[in-house]
């Protein structure tokens, strides 16, 4: 049960900074008013919360749910109810999708309400093949183009997506894609990639993805972090604490959509300090 909340955490993290990119990979082609909030503000049902809802150019809102698991009536009643307040207090039409990762191939979409059906517009992410994407990128780096940011998008949703390879393997892949550029949208799309190989991969092929992620700012920051450890508690369980540390700070930064203070900390191993502090990681 936690790595299917790890799982919506992470899918959260990526919709938050890949928005229309994601969205135009999964089919979902709408134009969003620039200056509306990115989410409804103090919209709260019973202590529940909306995922993401968008304002339109046409109008409307587009309201996305994450589920790694299958929808249960419950869910199915939890978005009518948002779509039916988001409705009264802003007197327009919601549209609702549901983005399904979590290995889910076929879910409950509709809910019988007695006069009417309630509907939600479902997103598998296993009707998405990572061997496509990852095929278009190979041919893109033989005739040396850059990654769009659509490109980006695809590789932090890969490892969610069918295809041949394990789940370590497209994590692999899709990291040494990314590091083909040095930017912040580089930088964001591997620490999203790496938090996923830390929730879902263990012993030898987490350490395999650490070893491909090191070999960048990410990495070499998470790197020095366990080596200044390791000289204070031993090699091997410091490298191991100062990963743990850094994993968490990354997650942390990245849920809060704290780019440029991920990015600084690549850079500045005080400030990154100070971000450790401020979370109280130890």
């Amino acid at each position: 049960m936690a790595n299917t909340k790890h799982e919506d955490a992470i899918m959260k993290m990526g919709f938050g900074y890949f928005r229309d990119s994601i969205l135009k990979r999964l089919g979902v082609d709408y134009e969003f008013v620039a200056d509306e909030p990115t989410e409804l503000i103090e919209l709260q049902i019973h202590s529940m919360y909306m995922d993401f809802t968008f304002m339109t150019t046409d109008g409307f809102y587009v309201h996305f749910e994450f589920q790694t698991t299958e929808t249960e009536r419950a869910d199915l009643q939890r978005f009518e109810a948002y779509e039916a307040v988001t409705a009264h207090k802003t007197w327009k039409t919601v549209l609702t999708y549901v983005i399904y990762s979590g290995g889910i191939r076929d879910a409950k979409t509709e809910l019988d309400c007695g006069l009417y059906t309630y509907k939600v517009a479902p997103i598998y992410l296993l009707d998405y093949d990572s061997d496509k994407i990852f095929s278009k990128l190979k041919t893109k780096r033989e005739n040396e183009e850059p990654l769009t940011d659509e490109d980006f998008a695809g590789l932090a949703l890969a490892p969610l997506m069918s295809g041949k390879e394990s789940r370590k393997e497209k994590i692999k892949q899709a990291i040494l894609f990314a590091k083909q550029e040095n930017s912040v949208t580089s930088e964001k799309t591997i620490a999203i990639l790496y938090t996923l190989a830390d929730k879902f991969l263990k012993g030898i092929d987490l350490q395999e993805i650490r070893e491909v992620v090191i070999m960048t700012r990410l990495g070499q920051m998470i790197y020095n972090d366990g080596m200044e450890m390791g000289m204070e508690k031993g090699l091997e369980k410091g490298l191991e604490k100062g990963m743990d540390r850094m994993s968490l700070l990354i997650s942390r930064l990245l849920k809060e959509d704290r780019l440029d203070d991920l990015q600084k900390a690549v850079e500045d191993k005080k400030y990154c300090e100070q971000l450790l502090k401020e979370y109280g990681i130890e």
